[in-house]
């Protein structure tokens, strides 16, 4: 039987510390960090951000950067605290800021350099103008160089017995119940939801992930999930600092940078979401390159075909691949697949789920509880379960039963061995990469630019992403709407990834008896067009 742990993130990584100091903690190219070095610089960071910074236990404190050693540092240190931190998509626009910044009630945001094409310096003027609720702004990463922060960063009075004191005693105030994170994640509406976890929940997901995963402190993790994702902060970062493995740290995903962790900085775990598994196995320049250190990976953040599945289990012949069910609310990790059972089957189920999580398959229309075999929705209870959506009570009631059980919005089915089964989504969700997109959000924005009659976003399937954004419209009377146009409008109020891949210009929807707008045969009409080149379907290269 696991144990359940009554920690804090903070304490964890201390009694790594204390377990294995001289043991790798972080690694960034030819930069590293032991876990004895990690441990002081988010002591002496902790206290900056007390005396300096103002920041005490329960503030909301926002970190918005791509993956590097300053965010695990500041995320770290604002955890020792007792800080909420709230993270925030590194593709994010202004608006998109500016809603979650004011939806969350955070007080200070720490932002880094940029993502890709986008200098986040360019952005938080704007911001700054809009958001009216945060009252700093601070740059990480000053260093561009990367010459990351170290115990000579600090000053000699930053480290006084007396300042260390007063550190160690706001340290030892954080209980295992104080919320840790808030994650936005998508829904069915426009509007973004802030999934509040306390230390509670993420310290022992990640400590029942390292069971199932069978990982020890000897490894060390190529992690290119971004840490704004549940998957990458929590199995990623929180796992490496409650569990004593490294992680090689991967700004953001590309194949170049993941295959040089795999090979050249020999990684032996990796996680991802099956987009990335398959851009590392299906681009022309990495043909017959296969990955022998790697022993075991998850993957997981949306279904995955079983062919690609074995397809990616040849090119990592070494690799347990563990297929896994999660989501944000459930602090990333729900089931694994067996290490022992033969990759054929691994590649149907997301296995069993964690001891300590029930799960059940409901009937909604119903009310009753579905046998083994039928289908229905997946329902979840336990230790790793949110507090709720942070100031959202009608959407948090909405995402509870009246018994207390997590309604995922997910279809699927226990088979006979009580493995779990996807088989669907009850929400429109549309999954791109690993990030949920909500198509009403699309939709909102579409309305906005006034030059459409109606509106619909649906999903389209793709060889590398598994799922494409496609916006199918009718134009008002008399108005010639410019796709080209439309598309500007989008891109100046929404991330890069949520930017429709197609954009078809539509007579008339499809619709079916009921006299809604038939998806099935609105996909199949993209699908057709787009295979047409016709000119009514226009394809961006986002």
């Amino acid at each position: 039987m696991i144990e359940l742990l009554n920690k804090t993130v903070g304490q964890c990584l201390k009694e790594t510390a204390q377990k294995f100091p001289q043991r790798l903690c972080f690694e960034h190219r030819e930069w590293s960090c032991t876990f004895s070095e990690a441990d002081r610089i988010t002591d002496l960071f902790a206290g900056r951000l007390l005396k300096q910074y103002g920041i005490r236990k329960g503030m909301h404190i926002g970190i918005w950067s791509v993956n590097t050693p300053s965010f695990a540092f500041t995320y770290l240190a604002l955890q020792k605290i007792g800080a909420v931190c709230v993270v925030f998509n590194t593709y994010y626009k202004v608006e998109e800021m500016v809603n979650t910044l004011q939806a969350s009630d955070t007080e200070i945001l720490f932002y880094g350099a940029g993502c890709k094409d986008t200098v986040f310096d360019d952005l938080v003027p704007e911001i700054k103008k809009r958001a009216s609720k945060v009252r700093h702004f601070y740059r990480i990463d000053p260093q561009e160089a990367g010459v990351w922060m170290s115990e000579d960063s600090f000053r000699d009075d930053e480290k006084t017995k007396e300042v260390m004191e007063e550190i160690y005693r706001t340290e030892a105030m954080v209980e295992p119940e104080d919320p840790s994170v808030i994650i936005f994640t998508s829904g069915t509406t426009s509007e973004a939801k802030g999934a509040v976890l306390t230390h509670y929940n993420v310290v022992n997901d990640v400590y029942h992930v390292k069971h199932y995963m069978h990982w020890t402190e000897e490894d060390k993790m190529c992690c290119p999930a971004s840490w704004f994702h549940c998957f990458g902060l929590i199995t990623g970062l929180t796992g490496c600092v409650v569990n004593g493995f490294a992680i090689h740290i991967l700004p953001n995903f590309k194949t170049k940078r993941v295959w040089e962790a795999i090979l050249d900085y020999h990684c032996t775990i990796m996680v991802g979401v099956p987009s990335m598994y398959l851009a590392l196995i299906r681009k022309p320049e990495y043909e017959g390159r296969k990955g022998k250190t790697l022993k075991s990976g998850i993957v997981g953040g949306s279904p995955l075909p079983p062919e690609d599945y074995l397809e990616i289990c040849e090119r990592f012949p070494n690799m347990q691949l563990q297929t896994s069910f999660g989501m944000t609310e459930a602090s990333a990790s729900v089931s694994f697949t067996s290490f022992d059972e033969p990759v054929e089957k691994k590649a149907v189920t997301t296995g069993h789920v964690m001891e300590g999580i029930e799960c059940r398959i409901m009937d909604i229309e119903k009310g009753v509880e579905q046998p083994t075999g039928h289908e229905g929705e997946i329902q979840l209870r336990g230790f790793n379960i949110m507090k709720g959506y942070y100031r959202n009570p009608e959407k948090t009631r909405e995402a509870f039963t009246e018994d207390g059980w997590f309604r995922t919005g997910d279809l699927g089915y226990l088979n006979e061995d009580r493995e779990l089964c996807i088989s669907g989504r009850l929400k429109e969700m549309i999954i791109r990469a690993g990030e949920n997109i909500s198509p009403k959000e699309i939709e909102d924005v579409v309305y906005r630019s006034g030059m459409v009659e109606s509106a619909k976003v649906i999903a389209i399937p793709s060889k590398f992403r598994q799922e494409e954004v496609a916006l199918c419209f009718t134009e008002k009377k008399a108005f010639e709407a410019d796709i080209q146009n439309l598309y500007d409008f989008m891109s100046k109020r929404l991330a890069d990834y949520k930017l429709p891949k197609y954009i078809v210009r539509m007579c008339e929807f499809p619709m079916n008896a009921s006299g809604k707008i038939d998806s099935k045969k609105l996909r199949e009409k993209v699908l057709e067009l787009s295979e047409k080149k016709d000119e009514s379907c226009c394809e961006f290269g986002n």
